[in-house]
């Protein structure tokens, strides 16, 4: 694959303003407009305007480390202002397009507690969205004992989430603000449709080595928490970055479903050679037959079909041979591993295994499995289990990606969580699952067309989505073939793993479309829809819509 890289730029409009000053951010394009300031008793708060409507109203900034003389929630004063433009291309393997404009006007709030310690708040406007990270001039290791951030909506009429659970393998519900909404942590997104019909999604970008966090409301606030105490667990280093806490907002869907500033915000990638990272449509032998990795004679009609059908990759989960569902060791012991590899390979199809995390959470795990997958021909690996939120998970996570590399290993993440940007710094993180997709429909009939028609206006928004779409011959789906055919398009994935077995598709009136299928794109729009009644979307490549 040939990959062009751009090399990054930066438009600055350096500037300095005075305090008093400092209210009304501009997004480029003048729709967006931050206010930042200090109450009375010295807490921070910001406000955000939507083309001069007022959205989120005296909203609470603030965060506090151990100790003592690092709190900055309240008895600020505040220092100076600094703002600069931002005008940055670059280009991505997968997603919504892979050229992107990162395009934001940036606004440094420096203020003082009575301490004398300084922290900035930065804030960026975008044209469809603002976030802010808090940057802490702390000398040594420390705790984030509390951070107080929230967006406090003037109004909302409904709210599209789902409560907390560590793999994200939850339902959105519908809800309106009140008691039930607010008796559980939500895991992000958070979809907020405003009572003067604006639309917002709540989430965060770049963590990196730190907990995540989910969402409570309060009535009609939203604040950052940390899930529960385990997950508060926390130690950072000197010169602490908070996450990026973002609010995606318009007064139309489509500003919602296109944007990219989950990924802008991430750091961009120092990898330099990307020749060996390859997105593409896939078959998942595993969906159709439980025992389908155990069988190099199934695996072998799975990349017949593949190749049929001109997609790229074939799901060979290499260690659940012998097992329906529980990683074990077997596959070390056969001998055809290698033999079913280079059968894809002949026919041009590639494989990606799978395996437990439990497997890979140390570097010498890693080195094993990963140099064997070298060694059979197999270009990637899916990890599943993920199940934690809390900082020592993200670490082994991104220590788990940084050691992939080094082997040119691609990975996709199941039992995760939702992306927060990590496809920009790690272009070989392909795609990640944190949804209840098509496995679902094995076991029961709970997933129905409202859920399916509320994933473009949440999850898939962050980024990649591992559904696993395209399920034909399920007797428990309550969803038409007009509808699972669509999702192959509307689901965005680097890894587009269609799950149905070979007949499925071979014998369907939909064979040509399926063979004609593309998972990345140069533009994606939103013509219409609504969360959980319907959606529709389309995609470009080339020329091809």
């Amino acid at each position: 694959m040939k990959i062009q890289r751009h090399l990054l730029f930066l438009m600055f409009t350096l500037f300095a303003v005075s305090p008093g000053n400092a209210k009304g951010v501009q997004s480029p394009d003048g729709a967006l407009s931050v206010d930042v300031g200090l109450t009375d008793s010295g807490s921070g708060h910001f406000s955000v305007s939507l083309n001069g409507e007022a959205v989120v109203e005296n909203s609470p900034l603030g965060i506090r480390l151990e100790e003592s003389e690092f709190d900055f929630t309240t008895g600020l004063k505040a220092i100076k202002v600094r703002q600069r433009r931002i005008d940055e291309r670059y280009t991505m393997l997968v997603g919504k397009r892979l050229e992107r404009r990162d395009h934001c006007t940036e606004s440094v709030h420096s203020f003082q507690n009575p301490a004398g310690e300084r922290v900035d708040i930065v804030f960026r406007v975008y044209n469809d969205a603002v976030a802010f990270s808090y940057r802490v001039h702390n000398e040594g290791k420390t705790k984030v004992e509390q951070e107080t951030s929230g967006f406090h909506f003037k109004s909302v009429e409904n709210t599209w989430s789902m409560t907390h659970r560590e793999n994200d393998e939850v339902w959105y519900l519908k809800k309106p603000v009140g008691a039930a909404l607010e008796k559980s942590s939500l895991s992000f997104p958070v979809l907020v449709e405003t009572k003067s019909k604006k639309w917002a999604l709540i989430s965060e970008s770049n963590v990196s080595n730190y907990p995540l966090s989910s969402g409570r409301f309060k009535g009609n606030q939203i604040a950052y928490e940390f899930p529960n105490p385990d997950t508060a667990v926390n130690r950072v280093g000197p010169d602490f970055v908070s996450p990026w806490r973002v609010m995606i907002l318009g007064d139309q869907l489509a500003t919602i479903v296109e944007s990219c500033v989950i990924d802008h915000l991430a750091p961009p990638t120092r990898m330099k050679d990307l020749s060996w990272i390859e997105p593409g449509i896939t078959s998942f032998p595993w969906w159709g037959d439980k025992l389908a990795n155990s069988s190099p004679d199934t695996l072998k009609k799975y990349m017949d079909l593949s190749a049929e059908m001109n997609w790229r990759f074939i799901e060979f989960d290499i260690a659940l041979i012998g097992s329906p569902l529980q990683a074990i060791d077997k596959w070390k012991t056969v001998d055809w591993i290698k033999d079913v590899v280079d059968y894809g390979l002949e026919r041009g199809v590639l494989c990606y295994g799978w395996d437990d995390v439990k497997n890979l959470d140390t570097p010498e795990k890693r080195a094993d499995i990963f140099s064997k997958y070298n060694e059979f021909g197999v270009r990637g690996i899916k990890v599943d289990f993920i199940d934690s939120y809390t900082q020592e998970s993200r670490k082994m996570v991104e220590e788990l990606i940084q050691d992939a590399a080094k082997y040119k290993l691609m990975v996709s993440f199941h039992g995760a969580q939702c992306p927060r940007g990590f496809a920009r710094t790690y272009p070989h993180v392909i795609t990640y699952e944190a949804v209840k997709g098509s496995e679902h429909y094995l076991f029961n009939k709970r997933i129905d067309p409202r859920h399916n028609c509320t994933l473009p206006f949440t999850r898939n928004v962050l980024g990649s989505m591992d559904y696993t779409p395209v399920a034909f011959s399920t007797k428990l789906r309550r969803t038409t073939m007009a509808h699972e055919l669509a999702l192959s398009v509307v689901y965005e994935s680097g890894w587009q793993a269609l799950c149905d077995v070979p007949a499925a598709y071979l014998n369907s009136v939909a064979k040509d479309f399926l063979s004609q299928l593309e998972n990345t794109w140069d533009e994606t729009r939103f013509l219409d829809g609504y969360p959980g009644e319907y959606a529709c979307i389309a995609r470009r490549k080339g020329d091809k819509w």
